[in-house]
């Protein structure tokens, strides 16, 4: 899947109710007209993200109203776990994944977010392998 960068600020997507992915003051390391390959797709609480490589060549989750996704189909190695239904239909979803689209290992393993965004070796291997998958 492609994404283009329509916005790149927190003041340009309001104020978030739920949350604490950024504030008005924030500014994303993306580049406005820039395409960028998503490789996952999670809502977080009532978030939706997008998971790239931003521009400073590191995987970050980033709200999908950074950017437009015109039609097309997802990957097909994507796989798609509902990790909280109650959530999802408007349940309580306190500081948690509800849902996640994208490679295996993103979807089947709980930690391997939480590595990405710790820079943990192995993560990052396996992120930047399923980059490349993308490019080619």
């Amino acid at each position: 899947m492609i994404a283009k960068c329509v916005r790149k600020t927190g003041a340009s997507l309001g104020s978030p109710r739920h949350g604490n992915f950024y504030t008005a003051q924030t500014v994303f390391s993306v580049e406005l007209g820039s395409n960028y390959h998503v490789l996952g797709l999670g809502l977080f609480e009532t978030v939706l993200l997008a998971l790239i490589c931003d521009e400073n060549r590191k995987p970050n989750w980033l709200p999908i109203g950074l950017f437009e996704l015109d039609h097309q189909r997802l990957p097909d190695n994507w796989e798609f776990a509902l990790l909280d239904g109650v959530a999802a239909s408007g349940g309580d979803s306190s500081n948690r994944w509800v849902a996640k689209w994208g490679y295996e290992e993103l979807v089947r393993d709980a930690q391997h977010s939480d590595r990405l965004i710790e820079r943990d070796p192995i993560a990052l291997q396996i992120f930047f392998r399923e980059l490349e998958r993308l490019r080619r």
